[in-house]
């Protein structure tokens, strides 16, 4: 009578576990993930497949933020930008508690036009601009 819809799973036990194996070889980080999940999806959500798939940071849900992570030639998990961090991004709003990887931003609000990464469009900016 219900359709499969999965409500309510809090995956933040797995991402940081997953961060916490940064440096240490995917296939046994892999292994003991998928063997606690019912599924592998929510692995890829923070790792990133392909090259074009790599974000310096990922939004979970509306205002949970953790590490981009990959898979490097190595095999060894790896963050996308290890600099990005709580004290590098904006919060989106004032009346929500931003977090990167369970701490909150330590930045303040700064009005609806102000970039989530002022920081990092700077350093495009500044690339551009040569």
């Amino acid at each position: 009578m219900h359709g499969r819809r999965k409500l309510g799973l809090d995956y933040t036990p797995l991402f940081r576990f997953l961060i916490s194996k940064v440096g240490t070889r995917w296939d046994d980080v892999f292994s003991e993930a998928v063997a606690r999940l019912d599924r592998p999806d929510p692995i890829f959500w923070l790792v990133a497949r392909q090259p074009h798939e790599r974000r310096r940071y990922v939004l979970i849900g509306e205002s949970s933020f953790y590490n981009g992570l990959y898979v490097d030639e190595a095999g060894t998990l790896q963050q996308v930008d290890p600099l990005v961090g709580p004290s590098s991004l904006v919060p989106l709003c004032r009346c929500c508690t931003h977090t990167f990887n369970g701490t909150p931003f330590t930045r303040p609000f700064a009005g609806s036009g102000m970039p989530l990464d002022p920081d990092a469009e700077a350093q495009v900016e500044a690339t551009v601009n040569r």
